[in-house]
């Protein structure tokens, strides 16, 4: 029904000119007010309660003074639920023909035994471990990449992007921010600690405004939620992760062994640039290893500037 004939209507009823099919439809009608409201979200309800509740008082007391004294109470529940929805454009109607999207937040859990993959929707990879929970969005808005892990561990490979920093939240308000790289978390409630430990690149962990670490390759921080303190150590058993290229060029293949690494590479060639490379290499190689095979693959050299930390291709 229109609003404007909902509204013609209910008037009708209110001043005794509805026929006996008009009455029985706004009878029927308001006998399944209830069930519909029912129906509303409560966030839909709290948002609307205090707007309803003021036009519904104030139309109720200036239609009872016009009205003679013997209005029986339904009619009266009647007159007010006209005169709130006249106030307010039939809000309640408009509300279930155009619902509110519902929340785009998505949670996956994983039972015991139970492991399971996530490819969230910039391309970052999640893998689950048992009885854990995760928190993300289906679409990703706004400067932060922002997900929580609830409960227990996962494994997380994010796509690099430096204009949108990832961010994982667990309890205690702890988070880990990277911009892409590969680390692990396990944040089991019934445990004393959490720990997190990375397999490439570099994160920082926070609570609330303070840095507690940042960590790069074979680094892992362990926070105790007794003491509130955490520790870094050398990881242990870390785990291994691909790193594959098809077709990038030799400008984008250093770039991304710089951010695995944590080093710097140098092409002061610029004919170097573009060389294509397709090739998967792991994270438990050396840079080294790798920029020796990607050389002799190009027929070029690399030259170690500082042990471990800059190194220069040239020809």
């Amino acid at each position: 029904m229109k609003e404007e004939k909902a509204k013609q209507l209910l008037q009708k009823y209110l001043h005794g000119e509805a026929n006996a099919a008009e009455i029985k439809q706004v009878e029927e009608w308001y006998g399944g007010l209830d069930r519909d409201r029912d129906k509303i979200s409560q966030e839909r309800k709290n948002a609307l309660r205090d707007k309803m509740l003021d036009n519904i008082q104030s139309a109720i007391s200036e239609k009872a003074s016009k009205r003679h004294s013997g209005l029986n109470s339904y009619l009266f529940k009647i007159a007010a639920a006209v005169l709130m929805i006249t106030s307010i454009g039939l809000l309640y109607w408009k509300l279930d023909n155009q619902p509110i999207a519902p929340s785009s937040q998505i949670v996956t859990t994983t039972l015991a035994g139970e492991h399971k993959k996530i490819i969230l929707a910039d391309g970052s990879e999640i893998i689950m471990e048992p009885s854990s929970k995760i928190s993300y969005p289906s679409k990703f808005e706004g400067k932060i990449r922002k997900i929580v892990l609830t409960e227990g561990e996962a494994f997380f490979t994010i796509a690099h992007d430096e204009q949108h920093p990832f961010q994982v939240q667990l309890d205690a308000d702890l988070a880990v921010k990277v911009l892409g790289t590969s680390f692990r978390i396990k944040a089991y409630q019934a445990s004393q600690n959490v720990e997190v430990l990375v397999a490439t690149g570099k994160v920082a962990v926070q609570q609330k405004e303070k840095t507690l670490g940042v960590l790069t390759k074979n680094q892992s921080l362990l926070y105790s939620k007794q003491t509130q303190q955490s520790s870094r150590i050398a990881a242990k058993n870390n785990t291994s992760v691909a790193i594959t290229f098809q077709g990038s060029s030799l400008h984008e293949v250093t770039q991304q062994l710089a951010y695995v690494y944590n080093i710097k590479i140098i092409l002061n060639d610029k004919t170097l640039i573009p060389l294509k490379t397709t090739a998967t290499f792991n994270s438990t190689q050396n840079p080294e290893e790798i920029l020796d095979i990607l050389c002799r693959l190009h027929h070029i050299r690399y030259s170690t500037i500082e042990k471990n930390t800059v190194f220069k291709i040239h020809k």
